[in-house]
């Protein structure tokens, strides 16, 4: 797995999600319904799985938070994993990823 640059991660992973989201949304509205989120990719299932804060009782969410909500996650944890704070992930420190972006870095590592 090759070494890649947190801010790469970060910035790739926003664009990712807000493609990505923005094509499973069918109707176009504010929500992504429970439906909806089945068109994302596998990568993305269980990161919307986890971010379903305050889902509304048919399990839809504001599709822009959890965009923004995403983006954060991502932020926060890949420079936690970045333990020697070179502004770089290698394979180790990917390690230190929470179990729903690990499968996000690999599909973003294995692009580079």
């Amino acid at each position: 797995m090759p070494i890649v640059s947190t801010a790469d991660f970060i910035r790739s992973s926003a664009g990712y999600i807000r493609a990505n989201v923005s094509r499973a949304n069918a109707d176009k509205n504010s929500f992504l319904t429970k439906a909806e989120a089945q068109a994302l990719p596998r990568d993305l299932k269980d990161n919307f799985e986890n971010h379903r804060w305050g889902a509304q009782e048919n399990q839809a969410v504001t599709a822009a938070k959890f965009v923004e909500r995403f983006t954060n996650y991502v932020a926060v944890h890949a420079q936690r994993a970045d333990v020697n704070g070179d502004g770089f992930l290698n394979s180790m420190e990917a390690k230190r990823l929470p179990v729903d972006l690990r499968d996000n870095f690999r599909n973003y590592a294995a692009l580079r």
